[in-house]
């Protein structure tokens, strides 16, 4: 891989990152705000407003900020008992799998993307909220960013794992080096 293509990489590694480290400390957020609540309600018999909109919300948030770096660090959900196999018996028939596998991955991807896309605008311009007006709302624009910009990463990821499949395939001795590390 050329000089240009490490530093994107390494770029876009650390984009992966630190959508993670913000997904990461969101979940410490919302366990203060669980205890928050639960301290109010035992206290003072009055809850937080929000707490279970904010959490429900979150939590499609989070995963989809997480999903690139799981999926990065092998993490994410695959089975490996057949593919496991097939890449310690037979390796090149186990990386055409993977490559199949990756492709589908990021065409899925890609279609969230695409289908999202339209709600993130309209939720923009319209100003849509969740809740109940004069309890407690939360405008759902940031949750619709999250699912794109993490669907766009994790696409993106799938990608660089397909070509260093096919570039594994293709006898490229440095993609089995990296493919043998994040098995």
């Amino acid at each position: 891989m050329d000089t240009a293509g490490r530093i994107l990489g390494r770029a876009f590694d650390g984009l992966i990152s630190a959508i993670n480290a913000i997904g990461t400390a969101w979940i410490f957020v919302i366990m203060l705000l669980i205890n928050a609540d639960v301290f109010m309600r035992f206290l003072f018999n009055a809850p937080v407003m929000g707490v279970p909109l904010v959490i429900s919300m979150s939590i499609i948030g989070i995963v989809f900020l997480q999903l690139s770096d799981a999926l990065r660090n092998g993490r994410f959900i695959r089975n490996d008992a057949l593919l496991g196999r097939m890449l310690r018996d037979r390796p090149k028939v186990g990386h055409v799998m993977e490559t199949v596998y990756n492709f589908a991955g990021a065409v899925f991807m890609a279609l969230l993307v695409w289908y999202e896309w339209p709600f993130l605008v309209r939720n923009w311009n319209e100003n849509v909220y969740a809740g109940n007006e004069g309890d407690f709302i939360l405008p759902v624009w940031p949750l619709t960013l999250m699912v794109v910009i993490g669907s766009a990463c994790c696409g993106l990821q799938y990608l660089r794992h397909m070509a260093r499949n096919i570039r594994f395939l293709a006898g490229d001795k440095s993609a089995a080096e990296v493919l043998r590390a994040e098995e």
